[in-house]
């Protein structure tokens, strides 16, 4: 169970820093595998959803990388360089 306070959620309190910093929304990437990342991967730029999360998370993902044991996130860094 995730417990935060109304209206607060890991796309809010990132878009604080990213408005913060000046980064384009465009290019932002989110990557998250748990119900409680949907938000943050519809805010995001980029949003990439583990091969191994729920099907909603996946559905709120623009694209979907490979599992924890696939390594998924490596790849998603490495498409950053």
């Amino acid at each position: 169970m995730d417990i935060a306070p109304q209206g607060v959620t890991k796309a809010s309190g990132l878009e604080m820093v990213r408005a913060a910093l000046g980064v384009d929304p465009a290019d932002t990437v989110a990557v998250g595998d748990g119900s409680n990342d949907i938000d943050m991967l519809r805010w995001a730029g980029r949003g990439v959803a583990m091969g191994h999360a729920l099907d909603a998370v996946r559905a709120a993902a623009d694209e979907v990388t490979g599992s924890i044991e696939d390594d998924g996130v490596v790849a998603v860094l490495r498409s950053l360089l």
